[in-house]
């Protein structure tokens, strides 16, 4: 049937002494006409793809099968069902299933390829000791293939793979298994716990800290070297669980993050603090984000909302005993209160990491994934023996990290949040040309980024499977526009409250803090409506609306912010109960990916929500620096000089204590505060509207056993059942003729 063969490469990886030579496949091009093809182009490649594992019982039997493929392959026709029965009858032991730890590779080699090895159930392969699989693939589409395989293929890195192994060994292995997880539990529960303390006072000794400096004005580079460095160090840390495992980047952030506090502690500068700070940073991205990942990894979606929202639960303790643990640290004492979360968070985490790595021994003794190199290492076929194979080694990370594409990623949003948390405080604003620069290279570098992501990056970091999902990009907009909100919202908040009520610092403070209560407290209660309804989506809805009333009731009807304690307190619990949008949007956006996925999902809407954040507290700012001092001027008493304007404007700590309640100039400064305020307010409630647009716009997903909903299986790896629950749809075939009432519906609940 075909006339010749233009050439022939054999070359193995398969890591024995005996084949020196190291590659992936062989390939054949056989040249000349067949019954398939009536134009005389070559009919065929055939490839035959060697997977490297040890061979049994010696090598026999791969020799026997590369001897039979050299007198089979120059009558092997091309894809065809003929093909396929002329192989049968010729006893051909080319085709067999790859092992379960590569079976995500196989798959995508045979979506590449179009792969015509014989389904496992076939009585008529080859048993599963042999090593190779025969496909074929025509030549005309063989470019175009291989940029879309290289750009969106599933590719399964060993992170996930060691992650879905012992999720298997722990759900398989009895009481074992049990205890391993309630370890697990109890421990990241009190990593947790820990983390809140860390959240809720240290940054008040980065005040007190930078005032020991005597350089208490430069307090803003800390907190700004510290939102940067956490907003761009997710992606890169999302990447490294992927690729190696998830215990093993824990112990990376809780080693960065007990230096940062001991070299912090121990500083007597300022820019060494700043070195600590910035450290710190990165170990508290790491346990947010990794928290975030560990509860994707480990929980079904009917409990994903529930256990993501347990995870801030501490706030609901820490925040009334802040005040107390703050009083036994400041002024004196900060380094002491620094030093110890160096201590404290790693008696607390060490056993999860522990419990972490147990999990994966036990699954490699169960014979589920190998733990004897680290996945690149196996991917490649490296034997690590000189040191041009640990640069290959190295090389290979790099692509595997995508660590250009973050590098752009990381350059683009330090500029831009840089310029966009320098601003307010800049000499002229945003009217200074260095501010002006850095956003505009910030979001040229951006645009690099996009376009290497997409033309270039062999492993893009956000691959276009995820960039066209219409879940997650409804999930980013309500996610980054709720975030924006609240940042306008809350920017001044703090100050109006302190300067509108006469109330004791206490009190001050634990009103402030009536919007994270209850939005701890919505959580897991937004969690257990999942479990019982099996949605999400219209819980979703209900939260965003609420949050928008919320914002509007903090608004009287002369664009003036309310003063009213009941109507405030009620604007607290309302903008809390926007919880359940949060909730929303992690468990919808994660249902909608690939397991391989969850992690990009995760780092990618949290650090847009970095930047959506900063957007609002800059717009905050800007109305602030423009309005705030020409009220005052207008509010208060005729006569008040310009210098008790501006020390009132720059301080309220002035305001408070060197004003009564009655005075003048104190009622006058209330009245500045709230005209300014309200403007702020209804910014804040426009930017509200659009996440209840968008939360219409997420799949109304059935929440069940299943991971998530790509490919339905549960933790175990097997196919989750889910119920055909019915709701207001009417079928497709009567769709034509509904009216646009239940066209409406059929768009609100469909699941696709």
């Amino acid at each position: 049937m075909l006339n010749g063969l233009a050439s022939c490469r054999v070359v193995s990886d398969l890591g024995h002494s005996a084949w020196s030579t190291r590659c992936k496949c062989l390939l054949s091009r056989v040249r000349g006409q067949s019954s398939h093809s009536s134009r005389g182009r070559p009919a065929t490649h055939l490839l035959v793809l060697v997977q490297r594992r040890p061979l049994p019982d010696g090598y026999s039997p791969l020799l026997g099968n590369i001897a039979f493929l050299s007198t089979r392959l120059c009558v092997m026709p091309t894809s065809s069902s003929s093909a396929k029965e002329d192989s049968r009858q010729s006893g051909s032991a080319l085709s067999a299933p790859f092992s379960s730890s590569t079976s995500a590779s196989t798959h995508h080699q045979q979506r590449l390829y179009g792969t015509m090895a014989a389904s496992k159930d076939d009585p008529n392969t080859a048993d599963d000791k042999s090593p190779e699989t025969l496909t074929a693939i025509d030549e005309s589409s063989a470019s175009e293939t291989t940029t879309e395989h290289r750009h969106d293929e599933v590719h399964q890195q060993a992170g996930i793979t060691k992650v879905e192994a012992f999720n298997k060994a722990l759900y398989r292995s009895g009481p074992s298994g049990r205890l391993l997880l309630y370890v697990l539990v109890v421990s990241i529960a009190l990593t947790m716990c820990a983390y809140a303390l860390d959240q809720g006072i240290t940054y008040q000794f980065n005040a007190i800290a930078a005032s020991a400096f005597s350089h208490h004005a430069e307090l803003g580079a800390v907190n700004t070297a510290s939102t940067i460095i956490r907003a761009i160090s997710k992606p890169f840390l999302g990447k490294l669980a992927d690729i190696t495992s998830r215990p093993t980047t824990y112990m990376v952030v809780l080693v960065v993050y007990a230096v940062g506090f001991a070299v912090a502690a121990s500083s007597t500068t300022l820019a060494a603090y700043i070195v600590g700070a910035s450290f710190t940073a990165f170990g508290k991205s790491g346990l947010d984000l990794l928290s975030d990942i560990i509860v994707g990894d480990l929980t079904p979606l009917q409990w994903r909302g529930f256990w993501g929202g347990m995870l801030s639960t501490p706030f609901l303790v820490t925040t009334f005993i802040n005040g107390f643990i703050s009083d036994a640290f400041i002024p004196d004492n900060w380094r002491w209160g620094l030093g110890m979360f160096a201590i404290i968070v790693p008696v607390c985490l060490l056993p999860a990491i522990i419990t972490l790595y147990a999990m994966q021994h036990k699954a490699a003794k169960m014979g589920m994934v190998s733990m004897g190199d680290a996945g690149v290492t196996r991917k490649e076929g490296l034997e690590l023996k000189s040191a041009r194979q640990y640069l290959a080694l190295a090389r290979s990370t790099a692509i595997e990290m995508d660590l250009f594409g973050l590098l752009l990623l990381g350059v683009a949003f330090s500029l831009i949040l840089l310029a966009l948390n320098l601003a307010p405080s800049a000499d002229n604003g945003w009217g200074n040309a260095s501010m002006i620069a850095m956003l505009v290279v910030g979001f040229v570098i951006l645009g690099l980024f996009v376009a290497y992501e997409a033309l270039l990056a062999p492993v893009p970091f956000s691959p276009r499977r995820i960039l066209t999902n219409r879940a997650f990009l409804a999930a980013l907009a309500v996610d980054v526009f709720n975030q924006m909100a609240s940042a306008v919202r809350n920017n001044y908040f703090s100050s109006y409250i302190y300067i509108t009520k006469p109330w004791s610092n206490y009190a001050w403070t634990v009103f402030t803090a009536a919007t994270t209560l209850t939005l701890c407290t919505m959580s897991p209660i937004g969690g257990l409506i999942h479990r019982a309804t099996h949605r999400y989506k219209t819980l979703m809805v209900i939260g965003a609306i609420i949050k928008l009333v919320g914002y509007g009731i903090m608004i009287d009807g002369n664009t003036r912010s309310t003063t009213s304690t009941a109507r405030l307190a009620i604007s607290q619990v309302l903008l809390g109960m926007g919880a359940w949008t949060v909730i929303g949007v992690r468990v919808g956006s994660q249902a909608s990916v690939a397991h391989q996925d969850l992690s990009t999902v995760i780092s990618v809407l949290s650090l847009w929500s970095t930047m959506a954040s900063s957007i609002g507290s800059t717009i905050a700012a800007t109305i602030w620096q423009s309005r705030m001092l020409n009220y005052m001027r207008e509010e208060c008493p005729p006569g008040t000089s310009e210098t008790t304007l501006k020390a009132i404007y720059s301080s309220i700590k002035t305001l408070k204590t060197k004003y009564d309640w009655d005075d003048p100039i104190r009622i006058g400064a209330i009245a500045a505060y709230a005209r300014t305020n309200g403007i702020i307010f209804t910014t804040a409630l426009v930017i509200a509207a659009l996440p209840v647009i968008f939360s219409c716009f997420m799949p109304n997903y059935y929440l069940g056993r299943q991971r998530d909903v790509v490919d339905n299986k549960d933790l175990t790896g097997e196919i989750a059942e889910v119920p055909q629950v019915p709701q207001a749809i009417v079928p497709a075939t009567e769709a034509k003729n509904a009216g646009i009432w239940q066209k409406l519906k059929n768009a609100y609940y469909r699941e696709n």
